[in-house]
């Protein structure tokens, strides 16, 4: 039983280990050549075609609620299965999302077009842009197509087999960033570089597609579940979706409000910023959906101590993740804009902060949510979820009439603080841990003290007063870099989680070579 056990841990050790490296290694590609990308793009077009590109990718975000949650459903139903190898249930449950999605797709098309005659309202520009609603129209094909053969590729993330994902994903996506920089070079045409992103969707769809069919080839033999399955998920579904509509009106809406309340060129200008920080939550975000197949498998196979465990493996992790990469952007962010679009797109510090705060609850919570996701918890916290949405846009049309930009984000991070950022982690500690979470909190508070004495630091040691070259950039980033590890390190090595996960990452090198 015991070699079962510890097979069973090396198996999640071993997927966990190859979907963090194939999916941070997919993350950096595409961060670097989005950011040369990014500058291209904007020596070619204006930066109010920027703000389209950015206000359309929100307002069709928006239309994906019609897949209702399905994807975290679907992943939470394949987990027992996958465990237990029941090919014959995994076959229905696939045949059954096959279906579904060709009802979402349809449905996503017939919404999306009902919005064509609301684009003016919504898009403000200092130029008229010709052709918007073909531009709009490009996009909302690319979003229909997305649905084609997601739920395959659904099954090999739960299978804990993401890496094979990220591998596909690399060649395609640099693939589309060249072929669109080509495209921008050659033709200066809008319409032709938006095309080649549904060209790259269609592609990515019909090879991670036919993989499965290759891995999983029982899948074609499946037939629709019985009535009480199809109830049950989707009463899953239902507290799903909960959260895709508050996640949707947390981050959706706040290009949508800056273009209504601003300007449409400042969605622009604000995506500059949230490049950054979306590249960097990608990265961070790879470790921990990697895990999250694995927490699945763990919570139906092992017992509450080394479930508790696991989540402050994760959560030091995420402290250490979130510490680093905070205190990094604050640091070098406003240079690193400078040079590489110039100082024209350079914005104030308080939004820079408000940017900054934001993005730190997106590096620290993620242990919660794949606990969450896991454990089906998201059934029992699906209000408060709605309640952060609905105080969001409150405070962002009232903040973001005063401070513009800034107040808008900074509703987002208020909404957050206020409503589930205290309710998730007490929920998920009582539930599953059987444990009060004053630790938890704890452990914010004097993480939130490390990152303002570890800026503190930075600025009285900086040896680049004046950054006027990449190289002097680069070089008060590596020092960044060391110090604010250095003090991580100090922090976590004498700790029982730092020595299991550095035990653990020690025996992996060793087994892959």
């Amino acid at each position: 039983m015991k070699n079962i056990m510890n097979k069973n841990s090396d198996s999640r050790v071993k997927n966990s280990t190859y979907n963090i490296f194939f999916g941070m290694l997919n993350k950096v590609v595409i961060m670097l050549l989005t950011f040369v990308s990014r500058a291209i793009f904007l020596r070619v077009l204006s930066e109010d075609y920027l703000g389209i590109n950015s206000l359309f990718s929100s307002i069709l975000n928006m239309l994906s609620l019609a897949d209702l949650g399905l994807g975290t459903a679907m992943a939470y139903s394949f987990y027992k299965p996958l465990a237990e190898k029941d090919e014959k249930r995994i076959a229905s449950l696939i045949a059954f999302y096959k279906k579904v999605y060709n009802y979402i797709a349809a449905a996503v098309a017939i919404v999306g077009m009902f919005i064509i005659p609301f684009l003016d309202y919504i898009v403000k520009t200092d130029q008229d842009i010709p052709y918007l609603k073909v531009y709009y129209f490009v996009f909302l094909m690319n979003t229909v197509v997305s649905y084609l053969f997601v739920y395959k590729s659904t099954i090999i993330s739960a299978d804990q087999k993401g890496y094979i994902i990220s591998q596909y994903s690399i060649w395609v996506n640099v693939a589309k960033l060249v072929v669109q920089t080509v495209m921008l070079y050659t033709t200066h045409n809008y319409l032709c570089y938006i095309l080649v992103t549904v060209f790259a969707t269609l592609a990515n769809n019909f090879i991670l597609s036919y993989k499965v069919d290759k891995m999983y080839p029982y899948l074609k033999k499946g037939e629709q579940p019985s009535a009480e399955e199809r109830k049950s998920i989707f009463n899953n579904v239902g507290s799903v979706f909960l959260y895709k509509l508050s996640h949707v009106l947390l981050t959706a809406t706040d290009d949508i409000l800056i273009s209504t309340i601003v300007s449409t060129a400042a969605v622009g200008f604000y995506t500059n910023y949230r490049t950054i920080t979306v590249n960097l939550e990608a990265i961070s975000a790879t470790i921990f959906n990697a895990l999250t197949a694995s927490v699945g498998n763990l919570i139906v196979k092992e017992k509450e101590e080394r479930r508790y465990q696991v989540f402050r493996i994760m959560q030091m992790a995420s402290f250490w993740i979130s510490g680093f990469f905070s205190v990094c952007t604050l640091y070098l962010t406003q240079d690193f804009i400078r040079l590489w679009l110039g100082g024209r797109y350079v914005m104030s510090e308080f939004t820079l902060l408000a940017i900054v705060l934001n993005f730190y609850l997106g590096l620290c919570l993620p242990p919660i949510w794949s606990f969450r996701e896991a454990t089906g918890l998201y059934q029992k916290t699906k209000y408060i979820m709605l309640l952060t949405a609905g105080v969001n846009i409150v405070l962002s049309i009232i903040l973001g009439q005063k401070f513009g930009i800034a107040g808008i984000v900074l509703a987002t991070f208020f909404s957050k603080i206020l409503t589930y950022f205290w309710y998730e982690p007490r929920l998920l500690y009582r539930e599953y841990f059987g444990k009060k979470c004053g630790e938890y909190y704890l452990g914010h508070i004097t993480n939130l003290i490390m990152m303002v004495a570890l800026i503190f630091i930075l600025q009285k040691i900086d040896v680049f007063r004046t950054i006027d070259s990449w190289g002097a950039l680069i070089g008060r980033g590596f020092i960044a870099a060391i110090v604010v590890n250095v003090a991580y390190f100090l922090r976590y090595f004498w700790t029982k989680e730092f020595n299991e996960l550095f035990i653990k990452l020690v025996k992996m090198v060793k087994k892959s070579n």
